[in-house]
C-alpha cells in the first residue's frame, strides 16, 4: 500500500538539535536611557526568565550575530555563560529596530535537561515527487514547520520528509511523518502537512513546490 511506502520513506534523517554557548554579564541597571546606553557600547539587552526567576543581562550584538547566523533558521538550544554560571536556555524572543535591523532585546528562556520542552522545528523537503516528475504535480505544502515535545537532549534541529515516493493525489499527514524516539508530536494526528495535486488545484496562501525546495523555518516557540 502507498501508506506503507511512505512511512519506509519518511523513515529519513533527523538531525539532533545545535547546543549553542555565548557569553553574557548581568546587569543590574534596567530602563529605557541605561538600555540605549548599553547598545552604544556595542552590547544588547536581554532577560533570562524561568523557575530561578527573572534576570536582566546583556550580550556582545557581535556575538550575538555569530550566534544567529551559527544557529540559522534551525531549532536550537542556547547555554548562556557567565563569570560563575552556565544556564541552558531556548531563545524565546527577539527584537529587531524596524529601521536600522539592528538587535534590540533578546528573551531567554531557562530550560532544565529533565523536563521536556515544546518547541516548533522546521520541515526539510527532500527528493522529487513521482508526481511532480511524471505526473504534471506540484507539492502543496500546508505545514512548514512541526511543534515537538521532548527532553532537551533529544531536541531536533528539523524533520527531513521524503517525497520521492508521492504520487499526484496523495497526501502526508501528521501520523506518517517519522520522528525521532523520544520526540513528540504535538499536531493532530489527521492534519495534512503536504499533497501532491494538480497545477490547477494549488490553493492561494499555500506553497507549491514543483522541484526540490527547502523550507522556511522559525527558530524558536514562544515559552
Amino acid at each position: 500500500m502507498l501508506y506503507n511506502l511512505i512511512r519506509v520513506v519518511l523513515a529519513a534523517r533527523v538531525t539532533v538539535m545545535k547546543n549553542l554557548q555565548i557569553s553574557v554579564s548581568q546587569r543590574s541597571e534596567i530602563g529605557s536611557c541605561r538600555s540605549k546606553r548599553l547598545r552604544r557600547q556595542g552590547r544588547i539587552p536581554a532577560v533570562v526568565y524561568g523557575k530561578s526567576g527573572h534576570h536582566p543581562i546583556s550580550l556582545s550584538d557581535k556575538d550575538f550575530r555569530i550566534l544567529m547566523k551559527e544557529k540559522g533558521n534551525s531549532a536550537a538550544t542556547v547555554e548562556l555563560i557567565n563569570v560563575d554560571s552556565k544556564v541552558l536556555s531556548i531563545m524565546a524572543e527577539v527584537q529587531r529596530d524596524a529601521i536600522s535591523d539592528k538587535f534590540t532585546h533578546v528573551g531567554f528562556h531557562e530550560i532544565s535537561e529533565n523536563e521536556k520542552i515544546h518547541m516548533v522545528v522546521p520541515i526539510k523537503l527532500i527528493g522529487e515527487s513521482y508526481g511532480v516528475k511524471n505526473e504534471n504535480g506540484v507539492i502543496e505544502q500546508v505545514r512548514h514547520e512541526l511543534s515537538v515535545r521532548c527532553l532537551p537532549k533529544d531536541m531536533i534541529e528539523y524533520v527531513v520528509i521524503d517525497v520521492s515516493a508521492l504520487k499526484l493525489g496523495d497526501s502526508i499527514h501528521i501520523k506518517d511523518v517519522f520522528v525521532a524516539e523520544g520526540v513528540e508530536l504535538a499536531a493532530n494526528a489527521n492534519d495534512i502537512v503536504l499533497s501532491c495535486v494538480g497545477q490547477n488545484e494549488a490553493k492561494d496562501g499555500e506553497t507549491s513546490i514543483p522541484v526540490n525546495s527547502k523550507s522556511k523555518s522559525t527558530a524558536a516557540a514562544k515559552s
